[in-house]
Formats: structure tokens, sequence, C-alpha cells
């Protein structure tokens, strides 16, 4: 069943500013933002001139452009200029998502143990559902993201050494999934290299010992193993043992 089209309000419904609703600006991003999603967000379309998006709203150039600059800034459009510009579609990056929601959890001082709990809800879902839809690209991905790891041996190693479970969790298919996985991965990592680590994953080294560096590469190798295999119980079990022994090397 189609979901019913919502009615965006009229210019005539905001108020100018101030006062106990949002700002004009903000308002205006949010009614092209619903726009957006009610088109299936078109990623690359534009969908409106300034002109015609100051005659469709009934803002004032000042207003819109704020908004205009709120959209950009939150990856939902950007203004194109010359010839055939226009507000043009953004895709969203998930990266910078991600980012933000674990800056947040950062300042909310999330703790070890409920980080954890977290990652190993969720992480045990995706080891699963990774190892019941394994197909070929998956399993090049995965190799790949071992062959990075690799490079680390017997050294080292910055912050994606930890992008194993972001693979894993973008082969379920599953966005959310995908998502909140980053994010506690993030965390994770500024948990054992610093807070530079949710900034520049690269800058972040580890002062781990290089045989501590071989070990998780070899846990990764094991449960990259088991999800090829299709094993999901395996997947799991591995997996499980793997963040148990993370949260621990966390409590020393």
């Amino acid at each position: 069943m189609a979901a019913k089209s919502q009615v965006r309000p009229s210019a005539a419904t905001i108020p100018p500013d101030g006062g106990p609703t949002k700002k004009l600006a903000e308002q205006t991003a949010e009614r092209i933002e619903l726009r957006i999603i009610e088109m299936d967000w078109p990623v690359g379309k534009v969908i409106g001139s300034e002109h015609d998006l100051l005659a469709e709203y009934g803002v004032s150039r000042a207003a819109l452009r704020e908004a205009i600059r709120l959209l950009e800034h939150h990856n939902v459009a950007y203004m194109r200029r010359g010839p055939g510009g226009g507000l043009v579609v953004a895709e969203p990056d998930p990266d910078a998502m991600a980012h933000a929601a674990a800056v947040y959890l950062r300042y909310r001082k999330v703790n070890p143990p409920d980080l954890f709990e977290t990652r190993t809800a969720l992480e045990l879902a995706a080891v699963r559902s990774a190892a019941e839809h394994i197909d070929e690209e998956g399993i090049v991905k995965l190799r790949e993201a071992l062959a990075h790891e690799s490079v680390f041996l017997g050294g080292e190693s910055d912050a994606t050494i930890h992008d194993f479970h972001v693979v894993v969790a973008e082969l379920t298919g599953n966005p959310a999934l995908h998502l909140f996985i980053n994010v506690l991965t993030q965390l994770s990592a500024a948990r054992f290299l610093g807070v530079t680590a949710l900034f520049d994953k690269q800058a972040a080294r580890s002062v781990s010992a290089a045989h501590q560096v071989e070990e998780v590469h070899r846990v990764h190798e094991a449960i990259a193993d088991a999800i090829i295999a299709g094993d999901a119980a395996l997947a799991q079990h591995r997996m499980m043992r793997h963040l148990t022994a993370l949260a621990a090397a966390l409590d020393t």
C-alpha cells in the first residue's frame, strides 16, 4: 500500500521568526527535506532554482539561503551554480552520520559496558545475517578488509583495523545495522586509540604490541572464514569471543 502523501504547510502558516516555533529558515529546510522524501530521494535531481524556490516557499532570499545552508550541512541537498543549476538532491554520507552520532554518544559519556553490550547484540545479528546472505561480491569485500589489515602485521595499526566489523555489517544489506555498528566501532576505536580516531582514523596509531595486532587479524580471519562458509552459529561464537576479549582489554 502506498504511503499517504503528507501535506506541506503553506508559507502563510509559518510565523516569521522568534517565539516558541522554529526559525523560518529551519522550517523551510524541513519543508524542502519533506518534499525530497516524498519524491523518494532522487539523488542528483535539480528540484528548483533559487528563483523557483523563492516563489514556491514564499520566503525571503536570506531565509532561503540559510535553509539551503542547513540542507548542505546535513548532506540533504546542495546549490549548484551556473546554467542548469539549482538545488540538487544529495546522497547523505553514512560516515558523516556515524561520526555525528559517535560524537554525541561521546558527549553523553557512554561507558565501555554499555558500548559492548550494544555492540554484542548488533554484531551477533550482523554476522548471522552476513553468513546467511554472503555472495561472491561479499567474499571479495571480506578478503579486501583482511588484506588491508595484513599491512599492519609485525607493527602498530591505525583505527582502520576496526573497519572489518563495519564491512561485516555492510554485508547484511541492512542499512540500520551498518550505520549503528559503524557508530559503535568508531567509539571503540576512540577508546583504544584516543579521541583522534573519531576525526582521522589513519592519524590515530595503536600502541599495542605487534602480537596483539596479529591476534586481532587472526580472529578476524576466523570470523570471515565462518561467514564465507555460511556457518552462522560458528561466526556468532567467534564474534562473541572476540568482543568479550575487546571489552576485557578496555578494563585492564
